[in-house]
């Protein structure tokens, strides 16, 4: 990770195209370059720890970062890759709770990093901004819960039922004798 020096009318000109604050004001964008961090990340370099409590809400403005989730039997399965644009960091700067995944870039990646107390701060002092970030925020949780529900539904579908076992044990016989004696 290396910390990008902010040049505002160039941080501005990317904040434009980016969803999240293309419906805010330039007068509420101004304030940015002064409360937030610029995080230039390599492929490969970790962002967020799942475990960990993040200290940012991050805010993807060029590259791609990589999400995985710890499995039961491997150590880390990847999710989904967010595009430019995406925020993430969610839950640990709203509920003060250890990351629920890791992320990762998967290719030169520029993410805008604004701290938990300085994001309270901006969405106060500048309420029709937070209003649009917080909206955005809750769209793109949605949208993850969505996906995951769309996840968890192909999964079941494809589950082996109890029902199914039990119908796949009649098939074969219940001891190795009884095997052998065929």
């Amino acid at each position: 990770m290396t910390k990008v020096d902010i040049f505002p009318e160039a941080l501005f000109s990317s904040l434009i195209d980016i969803p999240i604050f293309s419906q805010i004001d330039r007068a509420d964008l101004d304030d940015l370059p002064n409360i937030c961090d610029l995080l230039s990340f390599e492929p490969g370099e970790t962002i967020i720890v799942e475990g960990q409590v993040s200290s940012s809400i991050y805010t993807l403005l060029s590259g791609s970062v990589d999400v995985f989730k710890k499995g039961h039997q491997k150590d880390e399965i990847k999710i989904t890759t967010l595009p430019m644009g995406a925020t993430f960091g969610e839950t640990s700067i709203f509920k003060g709770a250890p990351s629920t995944a890791t992320v990762r870039a998967s290719s030169l990646s520029l993410v805008m990093a604004l701290s938990r107390e300085k994001f309270s701060v901006y969405i106060n002092t500048h309420p029709r901004a937070g209003l649009v970030i917080m909206t955005y925020i809750v769209f793109g949780l949605l949208e993850k819960l969505r996906s995951l529900n769309d996840m968890i539904a192909f999964e079941k579908e494809f589950t082996v039922s109890s029902e199914d076992l039990d119908a796949m044990r009649s098939l074969f016989p219940p001891t190795v004798e009884e095997i052998i004696s065929r």
